[in-house]
């Protein structure tokens, strides 16, 4: 894998995946936690003889999501005819099948809760960390919270204001602190809706690769399973300029000050605050 993006849910990691994919020479598949998920059982491939590929097949076939790919069993055991030497590179294969592209990432915000892992397994991999305002990332999990609680995938996210800025601070401090030794990139959700030519090139950079104006047309690309799309809608619109700051007339002034209250020297860092 060449890189990870990381971010705490409702970020704009989505909308980050598809324009990055939408690049003629990188290719994000949707998320499927598969890569981690599957590495307790499977993590010696490659050095333990006794280890059974169909069954490794079948449970890739199983995982969480990955219906969205639109994969069949047969598509899966294409990945041995190039006799992958380890488990990482079984999903590299696997990745580069699917998209098609020379450089290939994986995006799940759960991640942020198995770096480690995810490190023992891509120990040269780069990680992107995208950040968006705290407050913002809290008028989006309200909003989750009025829609059907029974839709397959919905993010459970927390309405309590207290919880969802403790979870973000901690979120992002986890991941900062992770990344601060490897080799990562840091990007700010509203940096990519205000200068998207500027922060995309630079990304690009980071990746070897040559910014490409198609990125910036990403919705006419989309990949977005149908499954998640009743939250993720924007994500077949052109980039919103304004899609920031909504906290103002959103959230309460008590709301706001609750969260400023739990999370300003993370708010500040980033420079939400001065």
């Amino acid at each position: 894998m060449d890189f990870f993006i990381l971010g705490n849910p409702r970020s704009g990691t989505t909308l980050l995946r598809l324009m990055l994919n939408t690049h003629s020479n990188i290719g994000v598949p949707p998320e499927c936690g598969m890569i981690q998920w599957w590495f307790k059982k499977y993590g010696e491939f490659g050095t333990d003889n006794t280890i059974d590929k169909s069954e490794f097949i079948n449970d890739i076939y199983s995982s969480k999501k990955i219906e969205d790919w639109n994969l069949t069993k047969k598509d899966i055991s294409e990945v041995f005819k190039n006799n992958p030497k380890s488990y990482a590179n079984v999903f590299d294969i696997l990745y580069r099948n699917y998209t098609g592209k020379d450089i290939i990432g994986d995006k799940n915000n759960y991640y942020i809760h198995h770096l480690q892992e995810i490190h023992k397994i891509y120990p040269d991999t780069k990680y992107i960390h995208l950040v968006r305002d705290g407050r913002d990332v809290t008028c989006s999990y309200l909003k989750l919270k009025t829609l059907d609680q029974g839709l397959k995938y919905l993010p459970k996210v927390s309405n309590n204001i207290s919880e969802i800025a403790n979870e973000w601070c901690s979120n992002i401090i986890k991941t900062d602190a992770f990344i601060e030794d490897k080799n990562a990139f840091i990007v700010k959700y509203e940096d990519l809706l205000v200068e998207p030519v500027k922060t995309l090139t630079a990304l690009c950079d980071f990746l070897g690769q040559r910014f490409e104006t198609k990125m910036l047309e990403y919705f006419n690309y989309s990949n977005e399973p149908k499954s998640t799309l009743n939250w993720k809608e924007k994500t077949l619109e052109p980039i919103d300029k304004s899609n920031f700051n909504k906290f103002k007339t959103i959230l309460t002034q008590e709301q706001i000050h609750e969260f400023n209250g739990i999370a300003y020297s993370v708010l500040k860092k980033y420079r939400y605050v001065t």
